[in-house]
């Protein structure tokens, strides 16, 4: 069934989220890591809304959200974020740190209102209860701020830790001169242009087209988002931890290092070894003539097992190598040439099975 395009609308932060009863901002695996820091993006984002707080201008445009909105039932909808995710996450953080305040500071209700208006769906099913549905890799964090088991966070350096913590410290501040309800009509001058599109409009295209006007996106993130980005939320989620996360397990996050992997994959596969600006359109070349006659699983699996021959060759401690092929695999590294790493990886995905 298709559903009308929508066109884009100049909403305020708060007015959107009251306004998006029943649905949940979900940021999509195949998007960057969030990298906002406190002392720099974040800083920024509450500078200008503490200006609109001192009436130094009356609204501020914070930037563009681009979203596909998917309806899931007569009564939820998601919006897979395509572009904006920094920014959603960071008004995510902002609202719990002020629940958090509230709390702390005797007013349960007022905390209550926060979660009921703006945090939660209160007539959706567990899987879209909370309105913002974090990177995989910063869920386990997120999750603990939501449940208000901030003091089990043992992972300190998360970003979405540092940075909930910098938000709360920031308005603990504010509070000795405003209050809260100060802070929230503030936060609502805050406002963005939302995009909606449809799955016809090709979300792909449209974050390529995106993301070539910024900072360029490397090979491995391209890669990653053409893989992965035209599913449910759920097959995205399911494939990434079985397969993706398992490559990045084998070669590290390092995109450079991914990106590495794939132009010796490439060559494996294609019998050339790809220049660095063309690794990402001779994957999709062979990810598309494989895909006619094998499933996406199928794929995946075969990189997985040449991500592990990759791991072998370069990375595994010499000493946890395979005695029969350590020598060999400590010549090749004593080498200063790259050359020989996709035969090597070939014989080695003969020489095992994928299974560990």
């Amino acid at each position: 069934m298709a559903y009308d395009q929508q066109p884009p609308k100049k909403t305020g932060l708060l007015q959107l989220l009251r306004e998006s009863i029943g649905t949940q901002f979900v940021i999509p695996v195949y998007q960057r890591n969030y990298t906002w820091t406190a002392n720099k993006e974040v800083k920024q984002y509450l500078e200008d809304l503490e200006s609109v707080l001192k009436g130094k201008y009356s609204k501020h445009f914070l930037g563009i959200l681009i979203y596909l909105d998917t309806p899931l039932d007569y009564s939820s909808r998601e919006f897979s974020i395509i572009d904006g995710q920094q920014r959603i996450t960071t008004t995510f953080l902002i609202l719990y740190a002020l629940k958090y305040l509230m709390i702390e500071k005797n007013e349960p209700t007022e905390a209550q209102k926060i979660d009921n208006i703006y945090l939660i769906n209160q007539f959706s099913n567990d899987n879209l209860k909370f309105k913002l549905k974090p990177l995989v890799s910063d869920d386990e964090v997120y999750q603990q701020i939501v449940n208000n088991d901030i003091k089990s966070i043992t992972n300190k350096n998360s970003n979405i830790f540092k940075n909930f913590e910098y938000i709360k410290s920031y308005f603990n501040k504010l509070l000795e001169t405003y209050t809260f309800n100060d802070i929230l009509m503030s936060l609502d001058k805050l406002y963005v242009v939302c995009v909606p599109v449809i799955s016809d409009d090709s979300p792909q295209k449209i974050f390529e087209s995106i993301n070539s006007t910024g900072a360029k996106l490397s090979a491995s993130d391209l890669i990653r988002n053409y893989v992965l980005m035209d599913m449910t939320s759920e097959t995205q989620e399911k494939l990434y931890k079985i397969y993706w996360k398992k490559i990045e397990d084998y070669i590290g996050s390092d995109a450079k290092k991914i990106e590495a992997f794939f132009r010796f994959f490439l060559a494996v596969k294609q019998k050339s070894l790809s220049n660095q600006n063309a690794i990402y359109s001779n994957f999709k070349i062979w990810f598309n003539g494989e895909r006619d006659d094998r499933s996406i699983e199928d794929i995946l699996k075969e990189i997985v097992s040449y991500s592990r021959a990759y791991n072998v060759i370069y990375l595994k401690p010499i000493n946890e190598v395979d005695l029969k092929i350590r020598e060999s695999i400590k010549e090749f590294r004593s080498n200063l040439s790259d050359m020989p790493a996709p035969f090597l990886m070939e014989i080695y995905s003969l020489y095992t099975s994928d299974d560990e």
